[in-house]
């Protein structure tokens, strides 16, 4: 069962994962305009390898740092590792092919 600390220390987490998941969001988008206004979309892919470090980022320092202290419910572990695990597989597949976007549209 989880006490008050524990709960508090689950919501944090989620409040930072939440956090990085905006930033992702918002870096795709910066990027997707860069590379819009300039018509060369290595910028956009480029983005791709920002999201992997937030998304490997967040998880070492989720994982490592806050789970293993806190103790949150299982479902929480299994939502973290998904959004974090979603962050660094789109920003894979931006780095690796975010260029074609350009070709695409």
């Amino acid at each position: 069962m989880m006490n008050s600390e524990n709960v508090i220390e689950s919501i944090k987490l989620s409040s930072r994962i939440a956090w990085a998941f905006t930033v992702s969001v918002i870096v795709l988008v910066i990027f997707y305009m860069i590379s819009e206004a300039v018509e060369d979309w290595t910028w956009f892919a480029r983005s791709g390898s920002i999201l992997v470090c937030i998304g490997v980022l967040t998880a070492a320092f989720d994982i490592t740092g806050r789970m293993e202290n806190s103790e949150p419910p299982q479902t929480y572990i299994s939502q973290s590792i998904i959004m974090e695990a979603a962050i660094v597989v789109v920003g894979t597949l931006v780095w690796g092919f975010g260029d074609l976007v350009g070709v695409l549209f």
